[in-house]
């Protein structure tokens, strides 16, 4: 039994005033006894460590708590460098005999059952946060030795977060549970103060997070305790980690989110916490379907070197996906970047593809995030068939972009460098024949700032096919107008474009104003890769849509170039049959 000299220190320090009561178990709600102040203590029970400790190792242990019989589901992950979790020991197990619910908090070694009030069923911890069940998958894990690892270490010499004996991480690496006031905003007998996750920092050196840094840790945002928050402070950047994490409770396994993706992102990106309100733009006819893809079909291990997460997909059958952490690294994103100086800062960290196939562990073009999902990809649609029906018919589809954008393409959009042509007249200044263009130039949100509105940039959804930030007919016999060819006419100005005189090909206002052939029906707006053209057939992203444009009576459907603004054609469009018809100069 304590001993009445140490029942009355605990009371000496009960009365030694604020700061000293703060920092002793007596005061917190680990003090089970009668003079607790929490709602869960005993009825007659005076003694305080009674309720965990044994004095003087008399049971050959220093606790004084019954061994649970529960079975544990340990903590795992797919990106775990640590040698997996096993059944909880070390002090662990002492905090799980209360904390897992499957004790009475009233049952102990020395002096059997305590009487307690308030506790939930069979007399065990009532439900809600602090009741962390069996299920240990939803919590930090426990009772391992950290693995080494880039992004994780052992705390620092003098830091109050410290491994056990053994080195292994257990609940009094970042629990303290004879003290709730070294944390004096957060409380949860945390081991210091917590502001900006500094708990989580002491073993956790996330990439980019302090170095980029990113957005999110530095957020002077207010965040909205009504959406889950973990913590009392206000802000985005105070919150740190448990902005977008749970340790305990969390609703996903392996990365302790606080709810299902996307929604863990949509809870701050609905236009509540972050400036721009990214939710209504998934529900646009035409969007990546972020909303609708199953979160289980994605896994932070994705890799090309994955048996189980592979990607690219090597076959045809595994089901295609897309959620927000497939485009944007939430630790690295940030408004400047210097980790992806050739792609906006929230595009900073995330993993890509090059323009060689391998992979980029941190993108330094927008193109490689986006070929990721549309170059080597077996699943893609397109090749799978049918095809949705705005999509354009061509005699051959490549649907690796990769190819298509490739710098020996016979003709493409200069996505992957600067641009080949040297005689585009009808550019719009700043475009030169040197720019490279970036994929989210055409591809974006119609009401974000490309397009002249005030909603989120990028291409989340639109009203237009394709994910277009502007309109673009496919349809024969479309009347032109500033608006029918709105996405072409934003790098091409629409005067010079159809003036014959100065415009690089004389006959496009005949083409597309008197016969009213759409821009698609000569164009392929990507471009034409190796695979399905060559140089002198495919020339100015020439590829016929087959609906449209058909062969003459020799079978010939080509264009072949013979210089600088100069060229034939060899097939029927419009019931107009077209034999070497040539065309040269302005």
């Amino acid at each position: 039994m304590t001993s009445r000299r140490s029942l009355a220190a605990l009371a000496a320090l009960a009365l030694a005033g604020p700061a000293l009561a703060q920092e002793s178990i007596v005061s917190t709600k680990h003090n089970l006894s009668v003079s607790g102040p929490g709602p869960i203590k005993a009825q007659s029970e005076s003694q305080i460590c009674i309720f965990c400790h044994v004095p003087h190792h008399a049971l050959g242990a220093d606790d004084n708590r019954p061994n649970s019989t529960a079975t544990y589901q340990p903590y795992n992950s797919t990106t775990l460098v640590s040698p997996p979790p096993g059944a909880p020991n070390g002090t662990t197990r002492i905090c799980l005999s209360c904390h897992d619910g499957t004790i009475a908090l009233g049952q102990t070694v020395a002096s059997g059952t305590l009487g307690l009030l308030n506790t939930g069923p069979g007399g065990t911890l009532p439900a809600g946060a602090t009741n962390v069940g069996t299920d240990l998958r939803l919590s930090h894990p426990v009772s391992f030795a950290p693995g080494a690892s880039p992004q994780l270490r052992a705390p620092p010499a003098g830091d109050p977060v410290k491994l056990d004996k053994a080195g292994r991480v257990e609940c009094t690496s970042c629990h303290d549970p004879h003290q709730d006031g070294l944390d004096p905003v957060q409380k949860k007998f945390l081991v210091k103060p917590n502001r900006a996750s500094a708990i989580c920092l002491s073993c956790h050196v996330k990439a980019y997070w302090l170095g980029n840094p990113s957005s999110h840790e530095s957020s002077t945002a207010t965040f909205n305790t009504a959406l889950g928050a973990t913590t009392p402070y206000t802000t985005v950047g105070d919150n740190g980690c448990e902005s977008c994490h749970r340790p305990h409770s969390a609703a996903t396994t392996s990365r302790l989110l606080k709810s299902q993706p996307p929604q863990n992102c949509l809870l701050c990106h609905n236009g509540s916490v972050a400036q721009k309100n990214i939710e209504p733009d998934f529900t646009k006819p035409y969007a990546h379907p972020v909303l609708t893809s199953n979160p289980a079909q994605h896994d932070a291990a994705e890799s090309p070197t994955s048996p189980t997460w592979t990607i690219p997909e090597t076959r045809s059958t595994t089901p295609r996906h897309v959620q927000c952490v497939d485009c944007h690294n939430p630790h690295a994103a940030t408004r400047l970047s210097a980790v992806a100086p050739n792609a906006n800062g929230f595009l900073s960290g995330v993993w890509g593809f090059t323009r060689d196939g391998t992979r980029a562990d941190a993108a330094q073009y927008e193109y490689e995030i986006c070929f990721k999902c549309h170059a080597d990809s077996a699943n893609q649609p397109q090749a799978r068939g049918p095809t949705p029906p705005e999509t354009v018919q061509r005699a051959f589809i490549d649907v690796n972009l990769r190819h298509v954008f490739d710098l020996t393409a016979p003709s493409c959009h200069p996505i992957e460098g600067p641009g080949r042509g040297v005689d585009v007249p009808s550019l719009v200044s700043p475009w030169t024949t040197a720019s490279t263009v970036y994929c989210s130039d055409c591809h974006a949100s119609d009401s974000g700032p490309g397009a002249g509105g005030m909603g989120p940039r990028g291409p989340h959804g639109s009203t237009w096919p394709h994910i277009l930030e502007r309109s673009f007919s496919t349809a024969d016999q479309t009347p032109e107008s500033p608006t029918a060819y709105a996405l072409c006419y934003k790098c091409h100005d629409r005067n010079v474009l159809l003036d014959p005189k100065r415009s690089a090909f004389r006959l496009h206002q005949l083409h597309v104003v008197g016969e009213r052939a759409p821009c698609s029906a000569c164009h392929d707006w990507h471009g034409v890769s190796t695979l399905q053209g060559n140089p002198t057939n495919n020339a100015h992203l020439i590829d016929f849509d087959v609906s449209i444009v058909r062969a003459n009576s020799r079978g010939l459907r080509q264009y072949a170039t013979a210089g600088a603004r100069t060229g034939t054609c060899s097939l029927t469009c419009h019931n107009e049959e077209h034999e070497a018809a040539r065309y040269s100069g302005n």
